[in-house]
């Protein structure tokens, strides 16, 4: 039986999402990219500079980090915090060049969704 596409997508957010938040994680515990709060992974969440809604960078490692609630929610993803954050972590021109990157069209298939959901299902495997 074939899965359907929207179930794929679900997933690989799912994985995705543990991965982000379990990535830098220190016992489990997870800090804010955006204010640096510390909290168990399970009560952070994955945040995106550029929306999700962009399939281009919705599963971008730099595109998404740990936020807690308040930021991502609260306070809509605090996106100038995140974009200056990630222009002093990866390059003055990083978060404009991200949004450039989230308006470019990709397409992928469910064999690209599968795969990444692999990718991340092994990437995780070292924190489990």
């Amino acid at each position: 039986m074939k899965v359907k596409r929207s179930t794929l997508v679900k997933n690989l957010d799912t994985v995705f999402s543990k991965y982000i938040r379990l990535r830098y994680a220190k016992n489990e515990i997870s800090e804010c990219y955006t204010c640096g709060k510390q909290d168990h992974y399970k009560k952070q969440q994955a945040g995106h500079f550029a929306s999700r809604r962009h399939y281009s960078t919705r599963w971008n490692e730099h595109n998404v980090q740990v936020q807690c609630y308040g930021c991502n929610i609260g306070n809509q993803g605090l996106q100038f915090e995140f974009g200056k954050r990630l222009n002093k972590e990866f390059g003055n021109d990083f978060a404009e060049q991200l949004l450039i990157e989230s308006k470019k069209t990709v397409k992928l298939t469910d064999t690209d969704l599968q795969d990444m959901i692999q990718h991340y299902k092994d990437k995780l495997k070292e924190f489990l």
